[in-house]
């Protein structure tokens, strides 16, 4: 019976997707139904499972890997390529992963999905542009180790794998590669990408605070947060406790500082957090963004350059505790010519411990009403080793009368 139902479901089928069968006997029914299905990955299977991985028919055999390394700019090394990321997409255990790797299955059977569909294979017209207009950029690349380190870390990851990108970017992190992605990427776009910042799910800020209308100031006073000089004041707004994104939200000790600049309207976001670096060591990483009012209050464009690259993001103010003692975030955001577009929530605290139990109620409704996102989604923080974090601001800070 199991075999009738797998043989009708993959008739019409384009890729499937076989996690965790040890089997015999079952695995041999699942390869005969799959056998028309021309892309596909067997997961945590048993051997004869997982050689039914394949692209278009093309198994992932030792045959492929020889032909991959004897023509690596070919299609065999591609396949061999997305499969390795799928595999380790999937050890990472996480349900944006998880989806991700599902996407990239699909895009490799034919249906472009424009979230992995990322121009990341050099041709002559890549080299050509790096070559003509930041030669100077990429020999001070190759005569840093740390660039060049860089540089190999990115290229084993994907452009489309953020995870893996990031955590290379922040691991390596120095100026010369910063320097070499600002004249590639954002001064010349060698590699011709377009990504546009995901207009779904479609996510409002709250509309209210304390009984009233939300304004513009109020919302800026939400995020402004504990921080200031006061006997109960922090020097931060918020600490993360948990975050949707494994990109970006998943790092230990994110402390949060919004506050108003000098110059009129202006308004400064300074996340601080720490990395644990591929080299084995802690080392903390801060960012600068120009923060904007949208159009409804609660709502901010933000943008900023992080190692060369310049992304744009559009945060809510979800939903905020009438005491703050817990606020909750939500952005959307691409880095255009990296080809880069993610989204991502965040739940913070004062102290960056989760909230009272009698809070949970409302913030799972809020991130599932109003953010499309289950409250298993978010993965905790770690905060258990926070101190020495440095927490200036990057400009001078004008505070806002505290709500808290």
């Amino acid at each position: 019976r199991l075999w009738m139902r797998s043989k009708k479901s993959a008739a019409n089928a384009d890729v499937f997707v076989v996690v965790g069968v040890g089997d015999g006997a079952l695995a041999d029914a699942l390869r005969d139904a799959l056998a028309g299905v021309p892309t596909g990955a067997a997961l945590g299977c048993g051997a004869a499972l997982t050689k039914e991985s394949r692209v278009a028919f093309q198994p992932v055999s030792e045959m492929r890997a020889m032909e991959a390394k004897l023509v690596p700019w070919g299609q065999a090394s591609k396949d061999l390529r997305l499969m390795e990321q799928v595999t380790s997409l999937f050890k990472r255990e996480n349900h944006l992963d998880l989806l991700f790797l599902h996407m990239l299955l699909l895009d490799a059977a034919g249906a472009r999905v424009p979230a992995v569909d990322i121009n990341q294979d050099l041709n002559v017209g890549n080299v050509w542009c790096i070559a003509k207009n930041c030669n100077k950029q990429l020999l001070q690349c190759y005569q840093n180790d740390r660039c060049v380190k860089s540089l190999d870390c990115i290229d084993a990851c994907g452009l489309n794998d953020q995870v893996c990108t990031y955590t290379c970017i922040r691991s390596y992190q120095n100026d010369q590669f910063q320097l070499l992605a600002r004249c590639m990427l954002h001064k010349n776009n060698c590699l011709g990408n377009d990504a546009v910042r995901p207009a779904l799910p479609e996510v409002l800020p709250m509309t209210t605070f304390r009984g009233e209308p939300l304004t513009h100031d109020v919302a800026e006073r939400i995020m402004q947060g504990w921080y200031g000089d006061g006997p109960d004041s922090k020097p931060y707004s918020w600490l993360a406790v948990a975050g949707q994104n494994p990109a970006y939200d998943h790092f230990p000790c994110q402390y949060q500082i919004w506050y108003r600049g000098k110059a009129r309207n202006s308004f400064w976001y300074n996340p601080v957090f720490k990395v644990q670096t591929l080299e084995g060591t802690e080392v903390w990483r801060r960012s600068d963004y120009r923060c904007k009012r949208g159009d409804v209050p609660g709502t901010f464009y933000f943008s900023f350059m992080d190692n060369g690259v310049t992304s744009l993001e559009y945060w809510r103010v979800v939903d905020a505790a009438d005491d703050l003692s817990w606020s909750l975030y939500y952005y959307a955001g691409a880095a255009k010519v990296a080809g880069q577009a993610y989204i991502g929530a965040v739940l913070a605290t004062k102290d960056g411990m989760w909230p009272e139990r009698e809070h949970l109620p409302r913030i799972e409704k809020s991130l599932w009403e109003g953010c499309g996102v289950k409250l298993w989604e978010m993965c905790e923080v770690d905060n258990s080793a926070c101190g020495g974090a440095p927490l200036d601001p990057y400009h001078e800070p004008v505070l806002m009368p505290a709500l808290a």
